[in-house]
């Protein structure tokens, strides 16, 4: 078993858990405002590009997770402005950068999808990394308890 490889996944599974924080926040609104509504929808865009940045940095493979980037490479762009319009100051309120994903996204559901498959995905990880049948819940905790949440998929 690769333990740097180890570490930078579970450094990468912490983005990916501030993306869930977010979409959380996105999907259950709870009497947010307009302008809140906006803030937190952004906040998930421009988290879930760091999280396709990590991935692709990591150099990590999965077929559907891979299957979805490379379908949705215009929609990748869209969210690395996203992501520089939230973390960057524009000078127009939901500029050109926000407007132009506002607008992408609502012709499909790819984010969402994309989501949940690195969801998947980091679920999954440390049972299929672990190479020995004896002691491999207990590695499954220890890797959850480094990560600090435990990623609830299907």
């Amino acid at each position: 078993m690769n333990w740097d490889k180890l570490k930078e996944v579970v450094s990468w599974g912490q983005y990916l858990h501030w993306a869930q924080l977010n979409v959380d926040r996105w999907i259950c609104p709870e009497d947010h405002t307009e302008s809140e509504s906006i803030a937190v929808a952004y906040q998930f865009f421009a988290s879930m590009y760091v999280v396709i940045e990590g991935w692709k940095q990591l150099q990590i493979e999965d077929s559907k997770i891979d299957h979805v980037l490379s379908n949705n490479k215009e929609g990748v762009e869209l969210l690395r402005r996203a992501r520089n319009a939230v973390y960057h100051f524009q000078k127009e309120i939901h500029g050109e950068k926000m407007s132009g994903f506002a607008n992408d996204l609502g012709r499909d559901d790819w984010i969402i999808r994309l989501y949940h498959e690195f969801v998947r995905f980091l679920g999954e990880y440390p049972r299929k990394v672990y190479p020995f049948d004896e002691w491999k819940e207990e590695f499954v905790g220890q890797f959850y308890d480094m990560l600090g949440w435990k990623p609830q998929f299907k």
